[in-house]
């Protein structure tokens, strides 16, 4: 899910022991340290205080859900936000992040809908309401052409929303649109250098033929993130195609030293498919056994 920026809001004078910014990003910090009831105490503290502005309270109060989500406490989360619906109802903010938990949460696609156009009522060019918008089209409504919309709207407002270009991907591959697959996921790699994104174009460009290419950005992958096994495998099977065995069976060797047999990646049929010429080698033999496979 995309991160929603913190407040900008001036800080207000006041006679008090810290700052109201530097109260914020103390939570942000055991927040970030998973110390969520340690940051929903400083949070309710902060709320006491007479010297917040409505932005900083609003703020407080939507971390506060959050903290309440992630302390499996999703109900008090979702009351919360309703309650900052009510009480701010002319900020986006608590309008978006309900829309978000009633749909992540609460599994309410009408609800989050309703939420959700709510906040672009208030803000048309809101990305991140944009972009849950489009979440629920496409993951909890199965409306692929509405959320291509949602997304691209996102795009709109802010071309270097990451997390759009990401599901655009993922609906594009899941339609078999594999070009403009690819150029989605290299633009979404030119925002955030995730070494996914290129085991991602690999695997597209072994779909459309373009073994070159494939092995070229399967390299790409593990040279960025040489612990990935997920890389590994995309380079086992981009050489493989390329009939360079060698090198084949060495990647998969180290896709098979660097998965975690309990959570992986795996090795499913689709890639065995493609390893297919390596699987009679001694060396690979050796090592199949240790592969996690699916």
């Amino acid at each position: 899910m995309p991160s929603r920026p913190a407040s900008s809001a001036p800080l207000v004078a006041g006679q008090v022991a810290e700052p109201v910014r530097a109260a914020f990003n103390r939570e942000h910090a055991l927040f970030s340290h998973h110390r969520y009831v340690q940051a929903l105490d400083l949070l309710t503290e902060l709320l006491a205080r007479p010297d917040l502005t409505a932005r900083q309270r609003i703020e407080a109060l939507c971390r506060k859900a959050d903290c309440l989500e992630h302390l499996q406490r999703p109900r008090q989360a979702v009351e919360l936000l309703r309650k900052v619906t009510r009480s701010y109802p002319d900020d986006v903010l608590g309008f978006s992040l309900l829309g978000e938990y009633l749909y992540e949460v609460m599994d309410d696609c009408r609800g989050a809908l309703r939420a959700l156009r709510r906040a672009l009522k208030l803000n048309p060019k809101d990305p991140d309401s944009l972009w849950w918008k489009g979440q629920v089209y496409q993951l909890g409504l199965s409306r692929f052409g509405a959320a291509r919309k949602a997304y691209q709207a996102a795009l709109e407002a802010d071309a270097g929303y990451a997390p759009a270009m990401d599901s655009l991907a993922v609906i594009c591959e899941a339609q078999g649109r594999w070009i403009e697959a690819i150029d989605w996921r290299k633009a979404h790699y030119r925002r955030t250098r995730h070494a996914h994104d290129l085991v991602q174009v690999a695997e597209l460009y072994l779909r459309v033929g373009n073994v070159p290419a494939a092995a070229k950005y399967a390299r790409q992958a593990a040279r960025r993130e040489p612990g990935d096994a997920a890389a590994w495998l995309a380079l086992a099977k981009a050489m493989t195609a390329a009939r360079r065995f060698a090198r084949g069976a060495g990647a998969l060797a180290r896709f098979a030293r660097l998965a975690d047999p309990k959570t992986g990646p795996f090795a499913y049929s689709r890639d065995f498919a493609w390893l297919e010429p390596l699987l009679e080698r001694p060396d690979v033999r050796r090592i199949l056994p240790r592969i996690p496979k699916r």
